[in-house]
C-alpha cells in the first residue's frame, strides 16, 4: 500500500514539475523606427495579402520541454507577422486595402533557442510583391539566457515581439525592398 502511495506521489510530483501553464508572447506594438522608414517612401500605398508558412499554423514553440511559448491569441506565427506588418504600414499611413500593389510572405523558418549562453530567436521570411520580385530576410536576435528554465522561457516569450520588430525592420531596410514597390 505504501509503495502505491509513493508511486502515485512521484507521478503527481513529476507531472507538476514538468507541466507548465504556457507563456504567451506580448501583443505587437509598432516601432517608431519602422514607421519612420516606411514614411520615407513617399506616396507608398500597399496592401498585404496572404502569409503562408513552410510549417503552417504553428502558434507555439516548446521551451526546454517544460513550457510552451505561444502567440497572444493563439494565432499562427505567420499571421502574427502579417498583422504586425499591417500595423506598421497603417501607422505610417502606407496601408491601403484596395491598392493594386500587394505584398505577401512566407515564413520559411522560425526557431527559438533557450540554451544557457546562447538564447536567440531566428526567423527567415520571403516577401513577394505582386510585381513578381521577392526578397528573403533572415533575422537572428539574441536575448538574455538563464540557467533556470522558468526564467529562460519567460525571456523567450518577452523577446518575441521585439524580434518581430527587428524582422520587419530588416525587411523594410533590405537593399532590394524598394524593388518590391515598383508597379
Amino acid at each position: 500500500m505504501m509503495k502505491k502511495i509513493l508511486m502515485a506521489g512521484s507521478i503527481i510530483g513529476a507531472a507538476v514539475l514538468f507541466t507548465g501553464c504556457g507563456i504567451k508572447t506580448s501583443e505587437y506594438n509598432v516601432s517608431a523606427d519602422n514607421v519612420q522608414t516606411l514614411r520615407d517612401y513617399k506616396e507608398l500605398k500597399l496592401d498585404v495579402s496572404t502569409f503562408t508558412a513552410t510549417t503552417p499554423a504553428e502558434s507555439s514553440i516548446m521551451c526546454r520541454l517544460a513550457e510552451t511559448v505561444s502567440t497572444p491569441k493563439g494565432e499562427s506565427f505567420e499571421e502574427y507577422i502579417k498583422d504586425a506588418l499591417i500595423s506598421e504600414l497603417k501607422m505610417a499611413g502606407s496601408y491601403d486595402k484596395n491598392s493594386d500593389l500587394k505584398i505577401s510572405g512566407n515564413l520559411n523558418k522560425i526557431y527559438g533557442s533557450t540554451m544557457f549562453g546562447n538564447a536567440y530567436w531566428e526567423i527567415n521570411v520571403t516577401i513577394t510583391s505582386s510585381n513578381g520580385k521577392s526578397i528573403t530576410v533572415n533575422t537572428k536576435r539574441d536575448y538574455p539566457s538563464s540557467y533556470l528554465a522558468t526564467t529562460a522561457c519567460n525571456n523567450m516569450g518577452t523577446s518575441f515581439s521585439p524580434t518581430i520588430k527587428q524582422l520587419i525592420g530588416d525587411v523594410i531596410n533590405h537593399k532590394d525592398f524598394s524593388s518590391l514597390l515598383n508597379k
